[in-house]
């Protein structure tokens, strides 16, 4: 009888949680089956997750040349979230991450136009540089601007992963930007995570502000994971914002620390430029929302899974109890993010923040 290969921990740990975010953000089931076959070791992952994107780039060429643009702007799309989980919360390698992180940027990229709405790369003028984001607009009955929800990933996700999100704000009336902030994305290489998020939901709004096809009278705001804590300091200090949506948000992110995945621990420390474990959790602790909970006075739900193992449940228990602006949506059988439940979830915190922004449904046409 053959003798099974040894499966690092890393990669059990990739198989048994991550199925339901990677397929519902993007990813086909198949291709997460298929490729954690080929991956034993946690050093295989980026290469491997490398090669099935490789595999939609040349299907995605091959449609070009026929010209077939619908199913080469899908498959690109598909090569770039694949890269993207390639090199997500891979940072043993950094130069093997860095790589698989500018494909993710360029397959993706490739398929903007063909999304529903188009897609609009823009920069957000931000501490001298530029936050990289992904606008969309519906088109409304009357022509008039709709409210927009600005978007934040969290420690390992980016803005191309948000887009599966975004769907669901823009069924309801409400433009989507969503936002590659400090630690996040593109960004991660030139800034480092940073607690007092507002900062960044300042400057996007600041950004809609100076448009023309979105309502920034009515903006709202997003955020998932880390991002829900982010989502939480900006309602808190980003008066402007009508309402908000936190997901699977930390009320502190060093809680919880020793329980962490080792993968996510050395993510956070590479992404907050902290030299070693010890640093990292004295960084985590400055993301805190002991001293903002109580500046929540907008509307917010805090939306959760009781049973998610990054994050527990006591983190949305003690937002909504201290924030005089919450409501906390618990899902029992929920994982981290509700992405077991992605539909029920995102269907009911988009029609929430449709309420809350007063969107119309868009235009059919």
């Amino acid at each position: 009888m053959a003798e099974q290969p040894v499966i690092d921990p890393r990669v059990a740990t990739a198989a048994a949680h991550w199925g339901p975010r990677f397929v519902n953000n993007g990813t086909d089931y198949l291709d997460f089956e298929r490729t954690l076959s080929r991956i034993t070791r946690w050093e295989d992952w980026c290469r491997e997750w490398g090669r099935t994107a490789e595999g939609y780039e040349e299907l995605a060429a091959r449609a070009e040349a026929e010209g077939h643009p619908v199913t080469a702007s899908e498959a690109w799309r598909r090569a770039g979230m694949c890269w993207h989980w390639a090199k997500f919360v891979f940072v043993i390698d950094p130069e093997q991450q860095r790589a698989a992180s500018d494909r993710t940027v360029a397959d993706y990229a490739k398929g903007l136009g063909t999304m529903h709405p188009a897609a609009e790369r823009v920069a957000i003028p931000y501490q001298g540089t530029t936050l990289p984001a992904y606008l969309r607009v519906p088109r409304t009955g009357d022509g008039s601007p709709p409210p927009v929800v600005v978007m934040a990933p969290g420690l390992d996700s980016v803005k191309e992963e948000l887009q599966a999100t975004a769907d669901y704000f823009l069924a309801r009336g409400m433009a989507t930007m969503a936002v590659d902030g400090p630690g996040q994305g593109e960004s991660e290489y030139g800034l480092p995570i940073e607690p007092a998020y507002e900062k960044v939901a300042a400057a996007a709004v600041d950004f809609c502000e100076r448009r023309s096809d979105v309502d920034a009278g009515r903006p709202g705001f997003f955020g998932v994971s880390l991002g829900g804590y982010y989502a939480a300091r900006a309602m808190a200090f980003e008066p402007r914002l009508v309402a908000g949506v936190a997901l699977a948000g930390p009320f502190r992110f060093d809680l919880e620390w020793d329980s962490l995945p080792p993968m996510t621990r050395d993510t956070f420390r590479h992404r907050s430029r902290s030299a070693d474990d010890d640093s990292a959790r004295a960084y985590a602790g400055t993301l805190t929302l002991e001293d903002a909970a109580a500046e929540i006075t907008n509307p917010m739900l805090v939306v959760h899974g009781a049973q998610d193992r990054l994050v527990g449940r006591v983190h949305a228990d003690r937002m909504a109890a201290e924030a005089p602006g919450a409501e906390l949506l618990m899902y029992e059988d929920g994982n981290h993010g509700v992405a077991n439940r992605a539909f029920e979830s995102r269907s009911a915190f988009a029609d929430w923040l449709a309420a809350k922004l007063g969107a119309t449904r868009p235009s059919a046409g």
